[in-house]
């Protein structure tokens, strides 16, 4: 059983609140600006590395039948690729992997008392350890282990944050997942839609061979395309695959394109898969997609798109019913990328109603001091303005507005703790005048977000 003991959780200072709050926020503006996995991954562990004290972190993705997809990690500020070697081993006897199969998440107070626990340095022989699936629905995609050198260095808040964290990426990564895959299928039907419409004039045997080859390749990612008119045991060739490197493989194609031939069914030969090709009822030959040196196999998805390609071929010029076929497959991948797409922006539009439903004042400045956003608190409580009105403001101007109601008082803390200032941060108090006229007291604090912005939050102490 895993090691899930928690500290018994204890109150959070405000600037543990602060760092918690801006991490996931930081986290929730880099995920909305890409759709891009490995993107995705790194920006995580980057953010993680700024906002929450560790030592080291990883994130490992997995996909259909446990292969690594993706394995970074990360170390003293700098984020890289794992040893693939070294990514295999973490899935099959590691705690990541454990936390993958299982699909819940892992606290060790010491590694040393677990065997699961694998070190490959010496940064990894002693210290605590959380590791978290990275889910989407129901699907494990991955796991997010966090580790510290000292043992029992975390406890209830950051399991919690943590697992924050892992669901922040797992929606992240789901949702470029679903882009991408659906923008996949899209591109592989308009391919054979294009491809059907090239063949709608007369073509000869070399000519379909060859679109064969260059778009049969390019679709269902083959090495080779080869066609084989009637019972004849030579494909037509292009000329780029008439050399003596190709016999081999054109020999196990030709036994396996005749079979299909003859049959009138599908045939798969380690790394050939040969089609028939009828049209009308008559059999016309067969067509094999091969893969060099290697079995072959398709998704439920490719096979779709694989019968249709056959059937283009077959007809040689394509009739009116494939073409038509082909056009509404490709509107309706075309409708289910925009519906993606909507569901990706209600997100977005989630996230928002999030921070303005947040009882303090937040606001995201770039480094010249403009407001890139504000949540309602700063909007209407604050400056007594719409949104779109404060968007683009000068925060000297937003300033002006507040001094404009009477006299303000601000003081820094920097004298009372000197450890609280560092580059780009500050925090103060605050008096002042609100939108209804009302004085109000606020503890502010400045921290730096993404390089060159920073995120400010006015917490009421009214």
């Amino acid at each position: 059983m895993p090691d899930t003991t928690r500290h018994a959780p204890q109150a959070l200072t405000l600037d543990d609140q602060l760092r918690r709050t801006s991490l996931l926020t930081q986290l929730a503006i880099e995920f909305r600006e890409t759709l891009d996995t490995p993107t995705i991954v790194a920006q995580a562990l980057k953010v993680l590395g700024a906002h929450f004290p560790h030592d080291s972190a990883s994130a490992l993705l997995v996909g259909v039948g446990g292969g690594v997809e993706l394995a970074l990690a990360a170390h003293a500020g700098v984020t890289q690729p794992l040893d693939p070697e070294q990514a295999r081993a973490l899935v099959d006897r590691g705690l990541a992997g454990w936390v993958i199969r299982h699909g819940s998440s892992v606290a060790l107070p010491d590694v040393t008392r677990d065997r699961r626990w694998l070190q490959f340095s010496e940064q990894h022989q002693s210290g605590s350890v959380i590791v978290l699936p990275i889910r989407q629905a129901r699907a494990t995609l991955g796991a997010l282990t966090v580790n510290r050198a000292q043992p029992n260095a975390f406890d209830a808040h950051d399991l919690l944050l943590l697992e924050g964290v892992a669901a922040q990426m797992g929606v992240a990564l789901g949702a470029a997942q679903h882009y991408h895959s659906e923008r996949r299928r899209r591109d592989q039907a308009l391919a054979l839609f294009a491809m059907s419409q090239y063949l709608s004039a007369e073509r000869s045997a070399a000519d379909l061979a060859a679109t064969i080859q260059d778009r049969g390749v390019a679709v269902f990612e083959v090495d080779y395309g080869l066609l084989f008119i009637g019972g004849d045991t030579l494909p037509t060739l292009p000329e780029a695959l008439r050399v003596p490197e190709t016999q081999a493989l054109v020999a196990a194609a030709a036994a396996a394109a005749r079979r299909a031939h003859e049959q009138r069914q599908i045939i798969v030969d380690g790394g050939c898969v040969a089609l028939p090709l009828v049209h009308a009822g008559r059999a016309l030959g067969a067509l094999v997609l091969a893969r060099a040196g290697q079995e072959i196999t398709f998704s439920a998805d490719v096979w779709s798109l694989l019968s249709v390609f056959t059937h283009v071929i077959a007809a040689a010029c394509g009739s009116a019913e494939v073409i038509g076929g082909l056009r509404q497959h490709a509107q309706e991948l075309e409708q289910l990328v925009d519906k993606r797409t909507a569901q990706l922006q209600r997100s977005r539009d989630t996230l928002r109603l999030i921070v303005d439903s947040l009882p303090d004042g937040a606001l995201l400045l770039d480094a010249g001091g403009t407001i890139l956003a504000a949540n309602t608190v700063v909007c209407y409580a604050l400056l007594g303005r719409r949104p779109e009105e404060v968007v683009g403001l000068a925060y000297s101007e937003a300033w002006q507005t507040l001094e404009a109601r009477g006299r303000i008082l601000a003081t820094s803390e920097s004298r009372l703790n000197p450890e609280i200032p560092r580059p780009g941060h500050w925090l103060r108090r605050i008096q002042c005048t609100d939108a209804s006229g009302l004085p109000r007291a606020f503890r502010v604090e400045r921290t730096p977000v993404g390089g060159d912005q920073y995120l400010e939050l006015w917490r009421d102490e009214s």
